[in-house]
């Protein structure tokens, strides 16, 4: 067993109790996630790693790496099962946090 947490980041009005947001852009327009203010604990510093299926722009991830840092806890990698290089997501991503894909 790991042993570790979970913390889902999602659209805004998807979760319930107080939450921090950030605006992000798409090809058509803007959206926004949110997380739970008190997401990562009190105590300041938990190092957080990123999941998701697909980086294609880098909008959300992105803007994903940029609540978790809000929150006080550290943002260490993003991991993705898929990486559309050709969208410059990725290199974009790695300006501000290590980026692993599967393929």
């Amino acid at each position: 067993m790991l042993q570790i947490g979970f913390v889902p980041i999602r659209k805004k009005g998807k979760l319930p109790y107080t939450t921090i947001s950030e605006k992000y852009a798409l090809e058509y327009g803007l959206d926004e996630i949110e997380v739970h203010i008190d997401a990562f604990g009190e105590e300041k510093g938990a190092r957080v790693l990123i999941i998701d299926d697909l980086i294609a722009t880098g909008g959300t991830a992105n803007a994903a790496a940029t609540l978790v840092n809000q929150t006080g806890a550290k943002c260490v990698e993003c991991c993705f099962i898929i990486g559309l290089t050709f969208l410059d997501g990725i290199k974009k991503l790695e300006e501000k946090v290590a980026v692993y894909s599967i393929y």
